[in-house]
């Protein structure tokens, strides 16, 4: 026979080593009745010595055997505590959500800003495969996106493009590893900066690539 409050009862009888429920009788040293009472958490119509008992032979303490049972609300620092956790819960979600929100707007600003560039690019590229004699100067326009979206982040370029400059290690990056601090070198791809920051250094060498002045 199973009875509404058996599975809690179980629980804790498994954790103090009660194994019956005649057990859990003789420990707490109440009568038939009173164990079925206890089953069907009728604790109204046991009295306060058996209740004693009963917390005990639990290894449970007054207060916390009608909690169990849903007799005694939770102390106030068990409801602050719960307070606490939903409070953290909710700011949890509510940081995921806005992160969520921000995540979204930026997809759609960036796209908004490079949406020329990314409906074009494709019809270009095949228009290149058919026409290998395309102007390199034809496909520039196609960039300008780009540089309207950086620029719109406070993204400045460190340097421009063959540009000859003295070497500063702090914002080149070279390709040999004998540069002297000051000594001559071109910019072979820029590099970037937000304000002192940098985020990437613009690529340096001695020489201009092959075949340039």
């Amino acid at each position: 026979m199973n009875l509404p409050y058996d599975p809690l009862l179980r629980n804790c009888m498994n954790r103090v080593g009660l194994t019956s429920w005649k057990a859990l009788q003789e420990k707490a040293g109440i009568g038939q009745k009173s164990l079925i009472r206890l089953r069907r958490g009728e604790l109204e119509r046991l009295n306060l010595a058996q209740l004693r008992a009963i917390a005990t032979a639990l290894n449970w303490n007054l207060a916390t055997l009608l909690q169990q049972f849903g007799v005694l609300e939770g102390g106030s620092e068990d409801r602050e505590r719960e307070s606490l956790r939903q409070e953290g819960q909710r700011l949890k979600q509510q940081l995921a959500d806005q992160s969520q929100r921000l995540t979204k707007e930026l997809q759609t600003q960036v796209f908004q800003q490079l949406q020329s560039l990314l409906t074009n690019y494709p019809s270009v590229s095949r228009m290149s495969q058919a026409k290998p004699d395309l102007p390199a100067k034809t496909l520039v326009s196609l960039f300008t996106p780009l540089e309207n979206l950086t620029r719109s982040w406070g993204y400045e370029p460190i340097g421009s493009v063959w540009e000859q400059v003295p070497y500063d290690p702090q914002w080149h990056q070279p390709d040999v590893a004998d540069l002297a601090v000051g000594e001559p070198v071109y910019v072979r791809f820029v590099g970037y900066r937000q304000g002192d920051r940098i985020l990437c250094p613009a690529k340096v060498s001695r020489t201009l690539p092959g075949g340039l002045p």
